[in-house]
């Protein structure tokens, strides 16, 4: 099977729609949290976890990612059940390379809130090579819950082309073009620009 990872866009290469809502309201109750705890005299309450997200985020984001691994594993020491810092230490896992502890971590995020997008889309990026047929299923659910995902579609259709299904895969990646045209540059050399749209 050829190594379709290069065709994978994940959210953080898309703009992270997904993750920037979700940064910009962690964001954004850390720093209500903190202007009032300044406010009632008490800076020097422990963080809560939504303080621990908005940290972790920040230092994910400068590339640190031991500290951020740090801040996330805090919030969930505060909230063991927070699928957001799960996904988060996925997603700053993943970013290490550390495929294996970002799938649990994905996986329990799920088993938390079934219809987390996003930790279902890293998932299915990891599973793309090695267990591409349960990628398909976690594109097809992204897709079902956000139609309009390009980035979904885009990858749904490399998945389907590794498993053989040219037709098909070829189809979601025009979806997935015609959802978001700056894909066209995605396009890996074996998909041949004349079997994907605007090609």
């Amino acid at each position: 099977m050829r190594n379709n990872r290069v065709s994978i866009v994940s959210k953080r290469e898309c703009g992270g729609r997904m993750a920037w809502s979700r940064g910009f309201s962690v964001v954004a109750v850390g720093a209500v949290s903190a202007l009032l705890l300044a406010a009632c005299g008490a800076a020097s309450t422990p963080q809560t976890a939504s303080q621990d997200l908005t940290a972790g985020i920040a230092a994910q984001n400068a590339g640190e990612y031991a500290s951020a691994t740090t801040y996330y594993e805090k919030a969930l020491a505060n909230e063991p059940t927070n699928s957001v810092a799960l996904y988060d230490l996925g997603d700053v896992e993943q970013l290490q390379g550390l495929d294996s502890t970002a799938k649990a971590h994905y996986l329990a995020a799920l088993a938390i809130d079934p219809n987390f997008i996003s930790a279902m889309y890293n998932l299915a990026t990891l599973d793309a090579s090695s267990v591409p047929t349960d990628a398909e299923a976690l594109y097809l659910q992204v897709i079902k819950l956000s139609p309009k995902d390009a980035n979904a579609h885009f990858n749904l259709g490399y998945v389907l082309l590794s498993l053989g299904k040219r037709a098909a895969g070829l189809a979601e990646i025009n979806k997935g073009i015609a959802l978001d045209p700056s894909l066209k540059s995605r396009v890996v050399a074996s998909t041949t620009t004349t079997t994907v749209a605007g090609g």
